[in-house]
């Protein structure tokens, strides 16, 4: 439009100080979760972009708290009727694909974890061994710790691997804006969480030997004391960076304790919802009775709708709420 009037103009890239509008570009399927990213408030300019990591972390926590294969199918479902217009409520608008697709998640991990409308898919008769063979359920021995539920540790072992996740998008994200002097604390606390991690991987599994683990050890520690206490802030007087790195160091043991643990609430949440499905089951069935007729069959349906109703609602609020905590 300028060139036909003649005029002469200024064409050049956006920078971030001029806080240019932000759009984001994703697939199909990322697509439908950057309401989710919107919610914490856009990136700017020249920040990354989180949403392809929200997207399936999200998806996977959902699913998890929501955890029963039945309420996926009815979440599934629900979604799809809303695409199709074939029911319509206000607030649902345009969120029938993104329900579809958590309603599909929680249909694969609801099986997984060994759960449908409150019953255990794990001691029905009627589900085929081979599909058992794939569910996590039941307790697992850690050699020195205790017996413990194994899908409690697989929240935690979840936990652990997205906050290392975290911490390594922080560093490289920091790095890109700010540069490398200015991040150096960042990558020293990466070296030893996760470096530290790995390392106490391979030696537990014995693909190293015990040489190389102690040399791995050593030189991880020297490397990330350096980056947290030394050349944490570049130009600072040392006392004062050590002084910092003291802090952090408190900081950062008594938050990543608190983070890792916050993460049994995927295995809490699921176990609650199964366990409140399973009640409004046994009510049903105690009014059924052992000689049901036409009037214990509708008290018996009854029980079930409203109870799996309301249970699915519930679980779906905290299944909506917690996971935005942890992302």
């Amino acid at each position: 439009a300028f060139d036909k009037m003649e005029v002469l103009y200024i064409k050049e890239e956006a920078v971030e100080e001029d806080n240019p509008p932000i759009k984001l570009k994703n697939n199909w399927f990322t697509r439908q979760f950057e309401s989710f990213t919107g919610m914490y408030g856009m990136p700017v300019y020249s920040e990354f972009d989180p949403t392809a990591i929200v997207a399936p972390f999200y998806l996977l926590f959902f699913a998890m708290c929501l955890g029963d294969a039945g309420y996926g199918i009815v979440l599934f479902l629900f979604g799809l009727m809303l695409n199709k217009g074939w029911v319509k409520f206000a607030m649902f608008e345009g969120l029938g694909n993104i329900i579809s697709i958590l309603g599909a998640g929680t249909i694969v991990v609801g099986t997984v974890l060994g759960t449908f409308f409150g019953m255990s898919l794990y001691e029905a008769s009627w589900v085929p061994q081979a599909v058992k063979n794939f569910m996590i359920v039941g307790d697992v021995e850690v050699p020195g710790l205790g017996v413990f539920n194994i899908q409690m540790l697989l929240a935690l072992g979840i936990g652990v691997f997205h906050i290392c996740l975290a911490m390594t998008v922080k560093a490289i994200g920091y790095t890109k804006r700010f540069g490398f002097r200015q991040t150096v604390s960042a990558w020293g606390w990466l070296l030893l969480i996760v470096g530290g991690l790995i390392t106490a991987i391979l030696g537990a599994a014995k693909l190293v030997s015990p040489e190389i683990i102690s040399w791995a050890v050593i030189i991880i520690g020297i490397v990330s004391a350096l980056g947290i206490y030394v050349f944490n802030t570049p130009g600072r007087n040392p006392l004062m960076n050590i002084g910092a790195g003291l802090w952090d160091t408190y900081n950062m043991a008594t938050g990543l304790l608190g983070d890792i643990l916050s993460y049994i609430r995927l295995y809490a949440l699921g176990l609650a919802g199964g366990m409140l499905g399973g009640a409004f089951n046994s009510i049903a069935t105690m009014v059924l009775g052992e000689n049901p007729n036409i009037g214990t069959w509708a008290g018996f349906i009854i029980i079930l709708v409203i109870g799996h109703v309301l249970n699915l609602a519930m679980s779906a609020l905290g299944a909506f709420v917690h996971p935005l905590r942890l992302t």
